[in-house]
């Protein structure tokens, strides 16, 4: 289920021991969300935020992207300014 929310990076997924919580087999797709919510909030270097987890987890939003239309309209406002 973490998986949805955190993707693991620069290693395999594997057991990796961390001192707080001693060995933690990331290659499980059971380990509870806390725990990796805490570990990546204190820096831990091999998780990242998948855009779910940016969104359920922390509320951030992805920015939604202009069409060219829109790109185009917004660089005519700029520019009559």
């Amino acid at each position: 289920m973490w998986i949805k929310y955190f993707n693991f990076i620069k290693l395999r997924r594997g057991r990796v021991i961390v001192p707080i919580h001693g060995e933690i087999d990331f290659s499980s797709d059971d380990i509870p969300i806390e725990i990796c919510k805490e570990l990546y909030e204190k820096g831990f270097p091999y998780l990242e935020l998948t855009e779910l987890g940016k969104n359920e987890l922390y509320g951030i939003a992805k920015k939604p992207t202009l069409t060219k239309q829109q790109t185009q309209l917004k660089r005519k406002k700029l520019s009559m300014n």
